[in-house]
């Protein structure tokens, strides 16, 4: 019985379809019986006897959610499984079935039903991301024994960091065979491949038609830098000659009062909420670690303006005169996976993200916002030259792109890059989808140590 999962787990689409499928449904299913009786059980209600026209909505109300699951692309073979992209994916998916019921009850005046429905979706909600986490887990714990893989090659120069990230995440399932920039050289290993990355500067005709021959393969197209950082573009032409155009832009001001109106009343609220929680960690670093509760250290804000920036202590005294005996492991900015000056305490704090509470009392003050880059050293400012200098046009944040998108793992001008798209991309959409983001960067330690 085991060999044949394991059989179906070698690069099977239709078993993972399958067990996504009917996890889903079972999810879903549970979730609406459960707040249904929940209700009817504990607190009566005049829409017990709807039973009947309760399970029809809920029945319509999956088959909507399938088709949503399926447009987001959540029934899709993906190698990395669950990350902040599925989990938005879900939240959009299950938001929008949501409306559509809602839209129906008000079209039907349909009465009686509206609490149990909403609290089966919250049910659902949760549960659907754990049992898909779970799921995911199971996959990822057969690929590191060597099922599920895909074979992968590399044609371009500079990918030794994609490389890196490849061979150290072997959750991905991916076996890497080699890399070349010689166009035969790659001819030769097509037969064997599953998965051909390619630099975006080796794509010509060539390429083009190499890539139409193998349809069987998969290829993936490394952007450059330059398409990381820059507006949104469209094409324009003169006299038949395509061009394309990067129209200038300028920060919103109207946005950026809006962000401020917001980074207070967020602030504010959760400063109040988490002052319990406050207290037991200002309680266990009084108790396990001498000397201060916060760690106070100047950094450089909007403008190259410097302010004082708070967090929980995690580190032993004297931390920062340690520093010079140590050596760093990313290009620009000071990070060790195992720093010794960390404590027992303060790795459990920054694992969860909790010691960096305390910046909302800077954003409350307006020294940070929510979402921005990421709040620089001032010993870092030799890195920041000539295009690098923009990322300080705007006020830095708690959590920002550099966090969703692997934080520590980042070398430096790849987090410098994140950091200016976000400047050239800000909004409050793009804000709110960065904060439900950082939410399973957070549970799954992402980037973080």
């Amino acid at each position: 019985m085991i060999k044949k999962f394991l059989e179906f787990l070698h690069g099977k689409k239709p078993f993972f379809f399958l067990a996504l499928y009917f996890s889903d449904v079972v999810i879903f299913g549970l979730s609406m019986l459960i707040s249904y009786f929940c209700f009817n059980t504990f607190l009566y209600s005049e829409a017990y006897h709807n039973y009947d026209f309760y399970m029809r909505l809920s029945l319509f109300a999956f088959l909507v959610l399938v088709v949503n699951y399926s447009a987001f692309g959540l029934y899709d073979e993906k190698r990395n499984l669950f990350d902040e992209t599925q989990f938005m994916c879900i939240l959009y998916s299950i938001i929008i079935t949501y409306g559509i019921i809602l839209a129906l009850f008000f079209l039907f005046r349909v009465e009686g039903l509206f609490l149990q429905v909403t609290f089966g979706f919250l049910i659902g909600t949760l549960a659907t991301i754990f049992a898909r986490g779970m799921l995911y887990s199971l996959i990822y714990f057969f690929r590191e024994r060597g099922y599920d893989t895909k074979r992968i090659y590399f044609f371009g120069k500079n990918n030794e960091e994609l490389i890196d990230r490849i061979k150290e995440n072997s959750t991905l399932g991916y076996k890497f065979l080699g890399s070349t920039s010689k166009m035969e050289e790659l001819k030769k290993h097509l037969h064997t491949v599953d998965v051909v990355f390619v630099t975006e500067e080796h794509i010509h005709d060539d390429m083009m038609r190499l890539i139409i021959e193998n349809s069987q393969i998969t290829w993936k197209i490394i952007p450059s830098a330059f398409n990381l950082i820059m507006d949104k573009v469209n094409f324009d032409e003169f006299k038949d000659y395509p061009v394309i155009n990067i129209p200038s832009s300028t920060i919103n001001k109207s946005y950026l009062q809006i962000k401020r109106l917001l980074d207070m009343i967020v602030s504010a609220i959760s400063l109040l909420m988490l002052s319990p929680l406050f207290i037991i960690i200002i309680f266990f670093i009084k108790l396990t670690m001498p000397g201060p509760i916060f760690y106070k250290h100047e950094r450089i804000g909007k403008n190259m303006k410097p302010f004082m920036l708070y967090k929980f202590r995690t580190m032993v005294v004297g931390a920062d005169k340690k520093k010079k005996e140590l050596e760093n492991e990313v290009e620009g900015l000071f990070k060790m996976k195992r720093d010794p000056r960390v404590t027992s305490l303060g790795h459990i704090l920054r694992r969860t993200c909790v010691d960096e509470l305390p910046q909302l009392i800077n954003i409350f003050k307006g020294d940070m916002s929510i979402v921005g880059p990421r709040p620089h050293l001032r010993e870092e400012l030799g890195f920041y030259k000539s295009w690098r200098s923009l990322r300080f046009q705007v006020k830095p944040g708690l959590t920002g792109m550099w966090q969703v998108s692997g934080r520590h793992e980042l070398n430096f001008d790849k987090a410098v890059m994140y950091d200016i798209y976000y400047i050239k991309h800000m909004s409050i959409v793009l804000d709110i989808s960065i904060i439900f983001k950082t939410i399973p960067s957070i549970i799954f330690s992402r980037g973080r140590y």
